[in-house]
C-alpha cells in the first residue's frame, strides 16, 4: 500500500507547484489592490521553487529507492541525499524568497535554473545514451525542469 502511495506521489509532484500557484494567484487576483503580474512571481517562486523544492529534496532523501527507480538510477547511491539537499536548498530559497526583494527572487531563479536545466541535460543524456525514456527521467519531470526555468526567467524579466 505504501509503496503504491509513493509511486503515486513521485507522479504527481512535477504537477503541485502548477496547482498551488494558479489557486494562490485567483485568490490573490480576487482581492482588491493586487498586482496580477508580481502576485503570479511571487506565487511561482514560493510554489515551483519552494514547495516544489522541499517535495523533491524530501523525496530524494527519505524515499530514495522509489525515486531512483522511477528514474532509472540504481538505488540506494549516496549522491541521490546530495541531490536532495540541493532541491532543499533552493526550495528554501523559493519559500523565502518574497520577503527579501527582487534581486534576492532574482538570485533565487538563477539558482533554482542553473539546477534544473542542468538536471534537464542529464536526462537528456540518459535518453540518448542509455535509451533511459523511464518516466522519472523522460516524463512530466523532465518538461518540469526544462519549462519552469523558463517560464521563471520569463515572467522575472516582465514583471520586475
Amino acid at each position: 500500500m505504501l509503496d503504491g502511495v509513493l509511486r503515486t506521489a513521485i507522479r504527481l509532484v512535477p504537477f503541485v507547484g502548477l496547482v498551488g500557484t494558479i489557486i494562490t494567484t485567483i485568490v490573490d487576483a480576487s482581492t482588491p489592490g493586487g498586482d496580477l503580474g508580481r502576485d503570479l512571481l511571487e506565487n511561482s517562486v514560493l510554489w515551483m521553487i519552494g514547495v516544489q523544492g522541499w517535495m523533491t529534496g524530501c523525496g530524494h532523501m527519505f524515499f530514495g529507492e522509489p525515486i531512483a527507480e522511477s528514474i532509472g538510477w540504481p538505488p540506494k547511491t549516496p549522491w541521490q541525499w546530495e541531490v536532495g539537499l540541493a532541491s532543499l536548498a533552493t526550495g528554501v530559497l523559493g519559500v523565502i524568497a518574497s520577503g527579501f526583494g527582487d534581486e534576492f527572487t532574482l538570485a533565487t531563479i538563477i539558482a533554482f535554473s542553473v539546477f534544473y536545466l542542468g538536471a534537464a541535460v542529464g536526462h537528456v543524456r540518459e535518453m540518448v545514451t542509455r535509451r533511459n525514456f523511464k518516466a522519472g527521467n523522460a516524463g512530466p519531470i523532465f518538461f518540469f525542469d526544462v519549462l519552469v526555468p523558463v517560464y521563471l526567467i520569463v515572467l522575472y524579466t516582465v514583471v520586475a
